[in-house]
């Protein structure tokens, strides 16, 4: 468990193509932020995601740059690649699981 301060969603300052807000929301649930920028885009042709978008970036603080999210529920960024490489199918499930028990080690 961390001893550091509690995790906070901040806008992400190395993850970002807008604002940051997807790139925070994907450090702070440890997700993929293409899945929350996805979410954000079927929210666009729904009808709320601009809105929603516009009113996270006024509300959300900016994070640290370069200070990932702290916490036990968030990987190191080799992990973060690694995944990445498994869900685009360059990488097995063997291999992922490999790559996570090196760098428990």
């Amino acid at each position: 468990m961390s001893t550091g301060s509690p995790q906070r969603l901040t806008r992400s300052q190395t993850d970002r193509r807008i604002a940051g807000v997807c790139g925070g929301i994907a450090e702070y649930y440890d997700v993929d932020p293409i899945l929350i920028r996805i979410g954000f885009i079927v929210g666009a042709f729904i009808g709320f995601g601009i809105l929603l978008y516009v009113v996270l970036w006024i509300v959300m603080p900016k994070g640290t740059p370069g200070v990932p999210v702290s916490g036990p529920r968030h990987s190191s960024s080799a992990v973060h690649i690694a995944e990445s490489r498994f869900a685009r199918g360059e990488i097995t499930a063997a291999d992922l699981a490999q790559i996570r028990q090196d760098l428990e080690s």
